[in-house]
């Protein structure tokens, strides 16, 4: 009667059982565990800014680095991946798991501006009693448009694309070595820009500045010599005729004569009216080379057809636009020489 009794109690116990989910944990290391998943870790965020061109293969490497460097050295597991991907017209796409990640293909007419990948590992450390949830975050964003994203990227650089890494650990060791293993990869993704087109850029307003002047300085120049040539030559003229004329009568009839055609006023109109056109096309001449000088290199983000297209067609308006500035140039030294030989034409110096 006390065997069936055993057997009857031990069969109640195992039916208790069925409808609660066991854990290999004591009271304490259960408390370790939840603490782990729900407390406050410790953050490391880095921000790295460049010209780059990142295309789904990418993120993929970004995956398979961080995960082989875990699984190899944390004995980590993956508890999720996701992977969001926002879009030029404000809108965006959610992938929660590397598979959808690799087979994605987005059919819209869209271009892709920005993708957070968010990694999730549960990692047993050595010297822990159980395991902790480690959390990782890379935000990639290409050229800044407004309100492509939420506000958390604040527009410091808005010619350059940007990468952002956030890191939540509960092991120091662990965020230096995956912060540094991000930090190496992302370095070999930045495109160096050419130091040349650097240097125009950020010299685009001094550059249209120095044109603008340069330009008018040529013009004013030009006008000084002029009247110096013309107040010369005027002289001449007259001191010849006075000199060459037998006649008191025919000499005061030449002055007369000179002074009423009034030819200094008249000169004085013309490079009034050339010192104003002057102004107008050195304006106009400056604004063009700095908005030519002001090449900016941008980053791309290639997840869509349609951000395919519309790379390799600022890559090509970029192209134009950097020949165009050398065109630009040399226009300008011509518009110069040319204005200042139709100045003289028109005076007959």
């Amino acid at each position: 009667m006390k065997k069936q009794n055993e057997i009857a109690e031990t069969t109640e116990i195992h039916d208790f059982q069925k409808g609660f989910l066991t854990l290999p944990f004591n009271g304490d290391q259960f408390a370790v565990f939840i603490k782990g998943l729900l407390g406050t870790p410790q953050t490391i965020t880095k921000r790295i800014r460049g010209n780059f061109e990142i295309h789904p293969k990418d993120l993929q490497n970004f995956h398979d680095l961080i995960d082989q460097r875990i699984s190899q050295q944390n004995n980590g597991k993956l508890i999720q991946l996701k992977t969001q991907i926002y879009y030029t017209d404000e809108s965006s796409v959610t992938l929660s798991s590397y598979e959808e990640l690799v087979t994605y293909n987005e059919v819209k007419p869209v271009i892709s501006e920005a993708v957070r990948m968010t990694w999730s590992y549960l990692i047993q450390f050595a010297d822990k009693e159980a395991p902790e949830k480690q959390e990782i975050e890379l935000l990639i964003v290409s050229t800044i448009q407004e309100n492509v994203i939420e506000d958390d990227i604040p527009v410091v650089y808005p010619t350059l694309g940007q990468f952002k890494i956030i890191i939540k650990h509960t092991a120091r060791s662990f965020g230096s070595d995956i912060e540094s293993l991000l930090t190496h990869q992302i370095n070999s993704l930045i495109i160096p820009c050419s130091e040349l087109k650097t240097f125009l850029r950020k010299k685009s307003s001094t550059i249209g500045i120095l044109t603008a002047i340069l330009f008018l300085i040529s013009s004013l120049t030009t006008i000084y010599i002029s009247t110096q040539s013309f107040n010369k030559n005027e002289i001449n003229r007259v001191a010849n005729f006075i000199k060459d004329s037998k006649y008191v009568s025919a000499k005061t009839d030449y002055i007369l004569n000179y002074i009423a055609t009034n030819s200094q006023n008249l000169f004085f109109l013309k490079s009034l009216l050339f010192v104003v056109v002057s102004i107008f096309i050195s304006i106009i001449l400056g604004v063009w080379v700095e908005s030519l000088a002001d090449n900016k290199v941008k980053s791309y983000l290639i997840m869509t057809r349609e951000a395919l297209k519309n790379r390799d067609r600022l890559v090509k308006k970029s192209q134009r636009k950097f020949v165009l500035f050398w065109v630009s140039i040399g226009i300008s030294v011509a518009t110069g020489i040319l204005a200042n030989y139709i100045f003289k034409l028109l005076n007959g110096i």
